[in-house]
């Protein structure tokens, strides 16, 4: 069984020096979090009662931005959560691309509202040229929640230039779990080297075969009706970005306008949990090359 919060507070990286009245602390460039541990209300002496002041299997969350001064409640999570901090995931990130000899570009955090959850998209420098929809960057997106509601995962991705503005996809397959994470920097390097080695070999097939297969009506609605159960303005949008791509009258769209309207919207999506779901959508009517399809799932 796993040890209780407090006794794994040091270890998972948090600033015990409050310990002694439940307080385990962390912050880095993106947010500051607190961590209380709750304990059960005090009664008046007469009245007391062995279970008082005990301490709860609950612990408090609060949150605030690095340059804030008021912290905010902003949930809870079990005694039995595991914390990994936004820069210690995002420092294992860098140091696996770097450690192979690849610079980095660039990083686009996004941070959720109340700042229990960070997506970190990491841009490296190794293009790969194509005629269709020119240079095409990897890209590694860390993710990570300080309320549990997401365990900590690294995808491998896509970054490409539309209209001037920068579009990143991130597959659902191949996504690395905190278990794997965790587990040594050998094993993130062996994970960076394989999808780097694979998406050199591959993305210009993933674009030409994605550019030459037409969706047939049936299938671009029921992916659209897909999204539609993240709101009706959010399919009205798509299908407007896609007629940008493939006007009406011009023939079925193929499966890379498709994936390119919708990942051009989820670039701009706010909700991180829509952001993915549209990323999910856009992975559905993708067609993988046999080979990079059989990497991303080994890596997973």
């Amino acid at each position: 069984m796993r040890e209780p919060f407090a006794d794994r507070a040091r270890e998972m990286g948090l600033n015990i020096d409050g310990a002694s009245k439940g307080l385990f602390t962390y912050g880095d460039q993106y947010s500051q979090i607190a961590y209380r541990q709750l304990f059960t209300g005090f009664e008046n002496p007469e009245n007391a009662h062995p279970t008082d002041g005990m301490p709860t299997p609950i612990i408090a969350i609060y949150t605030r931005p690095t340059d804030d001064v008021d912290f905010k409640y902003v949930g809870y999570v079990s005694d039995f959560y595991q914390f990994i901090g936004n820069n210690i995931l995002c420092q294992r990130v860098r140091d696996s691309i770097q450690s192979i000899g690849l610079p980095i570009v660039t990083e686009n955090p996004i941070m959720s509202w109340d700042h229990t959850r960070l997506r970190n998209e990491i841009i490296i420098q190794s293009s790969q040229g194509t005629t269709q929809a020119g240079d095409i960057f990897p890209v590694m997106v860390a993710n990570n929640s300080y309320n549990g509601t997401r365990a900590a995962t690294i995808a491998f991705g896509l970054s490409m230039d539309y209209n001037a503005n920068r579009t990143i996809f991130a597959f659902s397959l191949g996504e690395l779990r905190q278990v794997h994470i965790e587990n040594s920097t050998t094993e993130m390097r062996s994970a960076v080297t394989s999808y780097m080695q694979v998406f050199t070999e591959n993305i210009t097939d993933l674009i030409t075969q994605n550019f030459n297969n037409r969706l047939s009506e049936d299938d671009m609605l029921s992916v659209l009706d897909v999204i539609e159960k993240y709101g009706r303005k959010r399919r009205d949008a798509i299908s407007v970005l896609l007629e940008e791509l493939q006007p009406a009258g011009a023939g079925p769209p193929s499966s890379w306008q498709v994936f390119l309207a919708i990942v051009r919207y989820s670039s701009f999506e706010p909700n991180l949990n829509i952001k993915r779901l549209l990323e999910n959508a856009a992975e559905s009517v993708l067609v993988i090359p046999a080979r990079m399809n059989d990497v991303l799932e080994q890596l997973q």
